[in-house]
């Protein structure tokens, strides 16, 4: 189904301008302001809007289009909240939302105030059909994703359970193009990794920094770190990344997939993806969605201004990703296994949440993949697993199937976009278009069927 109106094309570039230019740095976060915006643009469009506040300034925004209720709502979903950003280290200011050479520059552009740009705009596309679908179209723009969800989905989850009563959410997490050979695939994030955040402890004795010794706190917590090699502690092959291989693979050949599947089987991860038709740089950068990962992001000991002392104590605080199925006692194990006994491992501040994975046969993905097969000169769709965490961790445990999809092309050889969280964030603009497009056909078709 294509847009009623080439004019929606361009107001999805202005809603996002206006999104990126209020500044949601997380903390404090300031999403009332942006709930307000969109409730201001919504409204008008015959569209219900709420604001609910989970404290003062850290507004939720809920918005339907009314269906005739013959099916269940779909939800789309995106969070309002950013991580901060230095100007010093932006080429253009990061509130600014400026455009240059093709692209948006500005702090969630592309996490994820894109994706609820382009969920704004289709409801007001839907809206101006003046015929209602047979599901309800629902958004919430919420806070507070960038630091746990506590205030904005989690807190929602938790208050307002009876408005989960949906079909499924679409998220952010997936969309991306997948190169592989001279094949192209798109992701669809059926999985996300959990974490298990941990304080690293090691206490010794102290003394003067005249007198150096083997058994000092830091040296202890130094090798006990770099007994972690490379990060990858355990490998395992989850049921989403298993059918994305063997897509992958039966592109190549039905040699090939059968090859990378009995390469999983066997745990050799990295020789599966070889032969399912990845090259090195492709290997390396999807190595982290078939291992238990864990990277080191803090140290503290000591005191600067008593350079001279040898501490007593020395911590670090070590960022751990975990596959679905791992659990909090497993994973710390694995830590205590690679660390040895003199270090004390606790979760740090309980920031620990489980893998989560949703089943990829489910009707909104068989939508996904026919719109993209016709769209995209019949690319295929692969379910996939985000590294990171997202609110979809809140939805789960609900009943809610989660869905990442804000699809996007390939960029054109030799450009180069900063994604989420990186400075210099920025978004190509024709994505934005080709993910309005692709995505008001998605919402379109799921929710003229029941």
């Amino acid at each position: 189904m294509e847009l009623p109106s080439a004019t929606f094309k361009d107001q999805v570039v202005d809603v996002l301008r206006d999104l990126v230019r209020i500044d949601t740095s997380n903390p404090p976060g300031n999403e009332t302001e942006g709930a307000r915006y969109l409730a201001g643009l919504l409204g008008p469009a015959g569209i219900e809007t709420r604001i609910v506040e989970s404290a003062s300034g850290r507004g939720n925004l809920i918005a339907r289009l009314r269906g005739t209720g013959q099916g269940k709502p779909l939800l789309l979903m995106g969070h309002m909240d950013v991580v901060s950003a230095d100007p010093s280290e932006w080429r253009y200011p990061p509130f600014a939302a400026e455009i240059h050479d093709g692209f948006m520059w500005g702090r969630g552009a592309t996490d994820m105030k894109d994706m609820i740009a382009i969920s704004a705009t289709i409801m007001l596309a839907l809206a101006s059909l003046k015929r209602p679908l047979q599901r309800d179209v629902l958004l919430m723009a919420t806070a507070d994703e960038e630091h746990g969800g506590r205030f904005g989905m989690g807190w929602l989850a938790a208050k307002m359970p009876e408005l989960f009563d949906v079909a499924c959410a679409l998220n952010e997490g997936g969309g991306s193009a997948v190169k592989v050979g001279d094949k192209l695939f798109y992701t669809c994030q059926s999985a996300e990794k959990g974490l298990c955040r941990t304080q690293w402890t090691v206490r010794a004795k102290g003394g003067h920094g005249s007198h150096p010794r083997q058994d000092i706190a830091t040296l202890r917590l130094c090798q006990a770190l770099h007994r972690l090699g490379d990060g990858y502690l355990q490998g395992r092959t989850i049921n989403t990344m298993r059918a994305a291989v063997r897509t992958i693979g039966a592109a190549q050949s039905p040699q090939a997939a059968e090859r990378a599947e009995q390469l999983l089987g066997r745990g050799r991860i990295e020789d599966a993806l070889t032969a399912a038709g990845f090259d090195s740089e492709g290997i390396e950068r999807y190595r982290p969605l078939f291992y238990d990962t864990a990277s080191v992001t803090g140290l503290r000991a000591g005191d600067p201004q008593s350079i001279n002392v040898i501490p007593a104590t020395a911590r670090a605080y070590v960022d751990g990703r975990i596959l679905p199925g791992q659990t909090r006692e497993g994973f710390l194990r694995l830590l205590r296994q690679a660390a040895g006994d003199e270090v004390e491992i606790e979760v740090y501040q309980e920031q620990y949440g489980v893998g989560l994975e949703s089943s990829s046969d489910a009707p909104v993905c068989r939508t996904i993949a026919r719109v993209v097969a016709e769209r995209c000169g019949g690319a295929t769709v692969i379910p996939w697993q985000c590294a990171g965490a997202t609110d979809a961790r809140h939805l789960i445990p609900l009943g809610v199937p989660v869905y990442g999809f804000v699809p996007a092309r390939p960029l054109p050889e030799g450009i180069e976009e900063a994604g989420a969280h990186a400075d210099n964030e920025r978004l190509w603009i024709e994505n934005l278009s080709f993910a309005l497009d692709m995505l008001y056909d998605v919402v379109y078709r799921f929710c003229s069927q029941a």
